[in-house]
């Protein structure tokens, strides 16, 4: 299942995944979020926190790093990955210099690093 959290706004969208990441939330919640948020010019910045409950991220879905930005028309400049160490294999197939992973205690640092100017 996929939240989007308050702190979504402007240029950031703030994800929460729990349970299982489906097509669904991908297709249905995440690129809605994001042709809601994205405007025309602008890159948008992501974190994705993955929460002590998310047991599996569908391989076959476009939640796979290899397919991430294929139905996604928006210009991702960042994207933090929030997790414990048991997702930072799936975060490191994300082959892009612009993707970081930070430990659940730092997600505000991850929000701020979110937010810095490239």
């Amino acid at each position: 299942m996929l939240y989007i959290l308050p702190d979504s706004a402007g240029d950031i969208l703030v994800a929460q995944a729990c349970e299982i990441l489906s097509q669904e939330d991908y297709a249905n919640i995440f690129l809605t979020q994001i042709k809601q948020q994205h405007k025309p010019d602008h890159q948008l910045r992501i974190l994705l926190y993955l929460d002590h409950s998310l047991t599996d991220i569908i391989h076959t879905s476009d939640w796979h790093p290899l397919r991430f930005h294929d139905h996604c028309t928006a210009n991702i400049s960042r994207l933090a990955i929030v997790s414990n160490a048991s997702w930072i294999p799936w975060y490191e197939t994300f082959e892009n210099e612009n993707v970081s992973h930070f430990k659940v205690t730092e997600f505000l640092k991850a929000l701020h690093w979110c937010d810095e100017k490239l």
